[in-house]
């Protein structure tokens, strides 16, 4: 199953809201827009690592996209960036894709990944950021830290 997120960049109104962009949705004014999907519904564990995979793609390129991906882990109720890439590459349109990887180093806890989207199409900004589905990760696939 697949997590996917369609985000809308709007040249009449570049508002952020809840992660997603909002602006006059649903009007005749065509929105150009990108989608960003992760591979898996949650972080994939490959011992010694965990790894978390994800992809955009433009039906418009944007002037700038910069995606921001990490791996957190859960420590003591607060979400800690393991580790993180960001990648400014401009995602093509279909039927290609911009693909993204992040790897940590593996531990035995609840781990997530983390995305966020930044850029501007027609000189309008825009951002967006959503979570995968959190995976627990037993001391018997990854050592406890």
């Amino acid at each position: 199953m697949h997590i996917a997120r369609k985000f809308s960049v709007v040249a009449v109104l570049p508002l952020a809201a809840a992660g997603v962009l909002v602006g006059s949705a649903g009007t005749a004014n065509a929105a150009k827009s990108c989608t960003f999907m992760f591979t898996h519904t949650q972080p994939s564990v490959y011992p010694p690592e965990i790894i978390g995979n994800g992809w955009a793609q433009c039906d418009v390129p944007p002037e700038e996209h910069v995606v921001s991906m990490a791996l957190e882990y859960k420590q003591g109720g607060k979400w800690t960036n393991a580790s993180h890439i960001r990648d400014a590459g401009i995602p093509p349109g279909p039927p290609n894709r911009r693909s993204y990887e992040v790897k940590a180093a593996c531990y035995a806890g609840e781990w997530r990944i983390s995305m966020s989207v930044t850029g501007s199409l027609q000189e309008n900004p825009f951002v967006f950021s959503d979570y995968s589905r959190t995976r627990e990760v037993s001391s018997s696939q990854c050592p406890s830290r």
